[in-house]
């Protein structure tokens, strides 16, 4: 179309034309307008979020470290360190307890733990082990507690019997014909009778040897040596029956005491030993 004519229809068809290419530049101006205003609105609220997400993660942060120092603080040990050793120890001394002819002098151990506190007797705290658990945190975070355990004994003084060799004497002691001349009850029996038994039960049970069973047994035997010790009236020397009486007399307080206990220590086993060795050799004496 020629850009100059004279032509009155060439022109309104010519200006048809522009009017609708300025029709459709507006309708352009008006889609990009609101494009332009979507994205602005859309770009504001991805800040928005980006802010609060940011604010949350933060806060977040500073709430888990919290959570993690006021679990840290909570957190009881499985085991105060005291007691493990202490519960160790007797472990050792039970061991040899069942050996006639050996002794253990000392072992080492090293034990992989998370370190942590419980309080104590007059809210003192005392360290303690926390076995590894997974919420607890990486088990490379896991530190080592290496300890020795020595049994020493003073100079001069003698060795004392394992629990086997005392509970074999007492066996020996009480199957003696002398003891079987001593009954009561009705219809009557021998005291000591049930003394031997007692104590072949015991080393049948070698195996599962535990001090709350020891204990129990020894009070067993205690209660039956303390009716042989109400027989012994017109045996003689006199001395030596009231020497015996006193040490099954001590032997059932020892028992009593340690009864009352939860936690048990090696040197309570040692005790309990000694005085079932006291009672069974003051026993002895008696034969004639």
């Amino acid at each position: 179309m020629p850009l100059i004519t004279d032509n009155i229809n060439e022109a309104r068809s010519a200006y048809a034309g522009l009017e609708l290419l300025a029709d459709a530049a507006q309708q352009n101006v008006v889609t990009l307008r609101a494009t332009v205003e979507s994205l602005s609105s859309l770009q504001s609220t991805i800040l928005d979020t980006a802010r609060v997400q940011s604010d949350f993660t933060a806060a977040q942060i500073s709430t888990n470290a919290q959570l993690t120092t006021q679990q840290v603080t909570t957190v009881l040990p499985d085991v105060t360190l005291d007691n493990f050793i202490a519960a160790l120890g007797l472990s050792i001394a039970l061991a040899e307890a069942t050996m006639p002819d050996r002794a253990i002098s000392g072992v080492q151990a090293s034990v992989q733990s998370y370190l942590t506190f419980a309080p104590g007797p007059n809210g003192a705290m005392v360290p303690g082990l926390r076995l590894y658990q997974p919420e607890l945190g990486a088990p490379t975070a896991l530190a080592t507690t290496s300890f020795e355990l020595a049994k020493t004994v003073s100079a001069g003084t003698p060795a004392p019997r394992s629990l086997y060799t005392v509970l074999q004497a007492k066996q020996t002691t009480f199957a003696d014909s002398f003891w079987a001349r001593f009954s009561s009850g009705n219809p009557p029996t021998q005291p000591s009778v049930p003394v031997v038994a007692e104590v072949g039960k015991v080393f049948s049970m070698i195996g599962s040897w535990s001090f709350p069973y020891l204990l129990q047994e020894a009070s067993t035997i205690a209660g039956l040596e303390t009716t042989l010790a109400g027989l012994l009236a017109a045996v003689t020397p006199a001395d030596a029956v009231m020497a015996y009486t006193t040490s099954v007399q001590a032997l059932t307080s020892l028992i009593q005491a340690l009864g009352g206990r939860s936690v048990y220590v090696a040197g309570d086993l040692f005790a309990l030993t000694a005085a079932l060795d006291a009672t069974t050799s003051l026993a002895m004496a008696l034969i004639p």
